[in-house]
């Protein structure tokens, strides 16, 4: 397979990484960018962010983003769906917001700080009511006023800084990795929590839903909500429709095939986290681990899934020892050796290859793997520490 070619990422890249670098780079962002292109932003995010409500009808929310002297208007529309850019702009409740404010409660750290500049502002048919109209009038207008109310909300929580629950996103966008197929969330939610509140970048081999188009991209969701400062990236063999949210890219490709991994890292990575959750068949997953793992970042992650295709024959596994060709957990356990390849015989005096000196610790699941990226420089014990278990020969 050739060459990649990646569309760029719009302004919401630079938005990212300037929310966590303090209001003064923030507001520099948003200048450079220009303030249509960032209400643009803040909207795919909060149709990223907002969920579908127990409405009956649409309800349309305006929002006024200001900065400075400037002013721009936008408005969506809520429902059973989620949120939407609307095709009218008349609504009956208006949000206004600094640009700057709104963008640090949607990208900036989890402070537990609170929007500054937020106002709300009801259209007039809001907010005026006629005695002529009578209680049924009356009773219309509160009953609306609380679908209205409960698009606001949906809004403002959407545009807040939290944290959300990885199993609980699971079930929603609809992933296997929780009660379902597999039950990996709680274990990706240990081991990436730290990386929730930072601008990372995701690659996750495998799309989902084979060679249908339109089939897929359930994890793609999953990770880009929860990764709020996060880019991702989705690769599969197979040609992916469908537009899973602004800060999502889908690519083409072949796991198995090392140059086209290396020239797609070149071009996209470093990665802070990279996730297997490919064909499975075990020359790919060693093919893929090598290829990617060096654009891993220091800190980082190379996930596995699916470790008991290891063991299967159809996917090039075996259950019985031994083996002339290596599965996956046979690379791993080798991983594991050279983690401890200080402390080897046999490899005294020798020089480290790039993982024996760059995996730093491997955390081993039911069917999954975490393999932490790290200098591995620890000296082996010294010399004076006894090489043989006092009273006790050698065999």
């Amino acid at each position: 397979m050739g060459e990649i070619a990646v569309a760029p990422w719009s302004v919401v890249e630079h938005l990212l990484l300037a929310a966590g670098a303090g209001t003064e780079r923030l507001q520099e962002a948003v200048q450079v960018a220009g303030l249509e292109a960032v209400a643009d932003a803040i909207v795919d995010e909060l149709v990223v962010r907002c969920d579908p409500l127990s409405l009956d009808e649409s309800v349309r929310i305006g929002l006024e983003i200001t900065s400075g002297a400037q002013l721009v208007r936008r408005t969506v529309e809520l429902d059973h769906a989620g949120l939407r850019l609307a095709a009218v702009a008349e609504a009956p409740a208006v949000l206004r917001f600094d640009a700057v404010d709104l963008l640090e409660g949607l990208f900036g750290p989890v402070d537990g700080r609170r929007h500054n500049s937020r106002e709300v502002r009801w259209s007039d048919s809001m907010t005026q009511f006629s005695p002529d109209q009578g209680l049924a009038g009356a009773q219309r207008l509160l009953a609306f006023r609380n679908k209205v109310s409960t698009a606001v909300h949906a809004v403002l929580a959407a545009a807040a800084t939290r944290c959300s629950d990885l199993g609980e996103l699971a079930v929603r966008y609809g992933s296997d990795k929780w009660a379902d197929l597999h039950w990996y969330t709680e274990h990706y939610e240990h081991h990436f929590s730290r990386f929730q509140d930072v601008p990372v970048r995701v690659l996750e081999i495998g799309i989902g839903g084979y060679h249908a188009p339109e089939l897929g991209g359930a994890s793609l969701r999953m990770w880009q909500r929860y990764f709020r400062r996060g880019l991702v990236y989705g690769l599969d063999i197979f040609e992916k429709a469908g537009n899973e949210g602004h800060r999502v890219r889908k690519l083409r490709g072949d796991q198995s095939d090392a140059e086209f991994l290396a020239d797609m890292a070149g071009k996209i990575g470093p990665f802070d986290i990279v996730i297997d959750d490919g064909s499975h068949v075990n020359d790919h997953v060693k093919k893929s681990f090598h290829a990617l793992f060096p654009h891993v970042r220091p800190g980082g992650l190379y996930v596995i899934e699916d470790l008991q295709t290891s063991y299967w024959p159809g996917y090039g596994g075996r259950d019985t020892e031994p083996a002339a060709q290596r599965t996956s957990i046979d690379m791993l356990k080798e991983l594991i050796d050279g983690l401890h390849y200080q402390e080897r015989e046999s490899r005294r005096g020798t020089e480290p290859c790039y993982t024996e000196r760059n995996v730093a610790a491997l955390h081993f699941y039911h069917n999954l793997v975490f393999v932490e990226k790290g200098l591995n420089a620890e000296p082996a014990a010294p010399g004076f520490v006894p090489r043989q278990a006092l009273g006790v020969e050698d065999s």
